[in-house]
């Protein structure tokens, strides 16, 4: 198993936290990074869009705010992708990512309307189709999911026609934590090409989490956000653009123009085509954190991680199976991501109980608890909590517990 707790910033003995799938830990290094982005602002102002220290590679290639969310592409995504340099870029948000693709003309050449998604996408996918149905003419198609909740390919294959434009298919599942194999993103891509269509995957869950060749995917576009796993906040999402793929998204902002400070009426597309999935002004500030989470993760290497996670989810089943909690995530390694989906009675009540013992997961519907140990938790952590589910399961603690009102809704 790994051990990278020293790493990062976690709350203190005997609490476990066990959200890696939906907000990652703190890096250590990260208020370092932040003063360096105040330093550089009060010490450059303007001029560091332009220039600034390479406080990421360390190399000696020229790095401003101007040219950060490339130059961290070149460095970190793309080497967590497999890919090759140039083809990668630093996004705001899935779905600013996801509305910029949908607003590309190419893939609806030809009449061209439909978009095929399943429907267990993160609506960050689900939303952005059905809202340019209004707005374009998109006609979304959706394909259903298996009646276990899990991926059916033959669905997303047979949804696929000559009138498709995108299809979009998650890597691993917000809701099942399923990994989806090579093979089967592999068939769904010749599917696409067969009928002309263009495929994206939706890396987010999977992202940090398991090594990917982006290549051997056969995908047009991939994308994702280092929230998670990558512990990298918010602010801080990516593109793949397939080498060689011509794309001019319709949304492209002045950042992305081929001489923006020409400060032309028309527009006109970057020569690089990964520079066109800009938009307005660059959050800079985000991108001084965003990859000390991918840092130490490339450190350990992808592998490494993958295999502690399987070892570690594979503990965590251990134990739900001896409570008899039911499963509702993967159980085969193959198919299995970080997060672990657990089906249980008055799910809101237990998550929110647990958090009083300083154990925290999350819920969702009332009915599952999720959790995803990860490289900083050991395996005294997955023991210590399920203890504590342990406990609620057999005293019924939980369903006596009154949830707290809490200042927001995210869990």
């Amino acid at each position: 198993m790994l051990d990278l707790r020293a790493s990062f910033v976690l709350p203190p003995a005997p609490a476990v936290d066990l959200r890696a799938f939906t907000h990652g830990a703190m890096p250590r290094t990260v208020p370092d990074m932040l003063r360096r982005f105040a330093d550089d602002w009060a010490q450059r102002g303007v001029d560091a869009w332009n220039e600034v220290p390479d406080h990421w590679t360390g190399g000696a290639a020229r790095v401003g705010w101007w040219s950060l969310p490339e130059h961290l592409g070149d460095g970190f995504i793309a080497p967590m992708l497999a890919a090759p340099a140039g083809a990668c870029v630093m996004q705001p948000n899935v779905h600013h990512t996801v509305s910029y693709l949908l607003s590309c003309p190419e893939p609806f050449a030809g009449g061209r309307r439909e978009v095929v998604f399943t429907g267990a996408e993160f609506p960050s996918v689900q939303h952005a189709v059905r809202r340019w149905a209004g707005l374009a003419g998109v006609e979304p198609r959706p394909a259903a999911p298996a009646p276990d909740g899990f991926l059916d390919v033959d669905a997303v294959v047979d949804a696929v026609t000559d009138r498709t434009a995108w299809v979009f298919v998650s890597h691993v599942g917000f809701t099942s934590g399923e990994v989806a194999g090579d093979d089967a993103l592999r068939r769904i891509a010749e599917a696409a090409r067969r009928r002309g269509a263009h495929f994206a995957i939706d890396g987010y869950h999977a992202t940090a989490s398991l090594p990917v060749r982006v290549e051997d995917l056969a995908c047009d576009a991939y994308f994702g956000g280092l929230l998670k796993e990558g512990c990298g906040s918010s602010g801080n999402a990516y593109l793949y653009v397939r080498p060689g793929l011509e794309l001019t998204p319709a949304l492209a902002g002045w950042f992305a123009d081929a001489d923006p400070f020409a400060f032309a009426p028309a527009p006109a597309d970057h020569r690089v085509v990964r520079r066109r999935f800009l938009a307005g002004t660059t959050a800079v500030a985000p991108l001084y954190h965003a990859v000390e989470g991918l840092r130490v993760l490339l450190g350990a290497g992808l592998a490494a991680v993958r295999a502690d996670s399987l070892e570690k989810t594979g503990l965590a089943l251990e134990r739900a199976d001896a409570i008899g909690l039911e499963v509702r995530s993967p159980r085969e390694a193959g198919r299995r991501g970080a997060m672990l989906i657990l089906e249980v009675e008055a799910a809101d009540r237990l998550c929110d109980w647990l958090r009083t013992r300083r154990v925290f997961t999350d819920s969702r519907q009332r009915r599952y608890l999720r959790m995803a140990p990860f490289v900083y938790n050991s395996a005294a952590d997955i023991d210590a909590a399920f203890d504590v589910i342990a406990e609620a399961v057999e005293t019924g603690a939980h369903l006596r517990h009154e949830v707290a009102p809490a200042g927001g809704p995210v869990t």
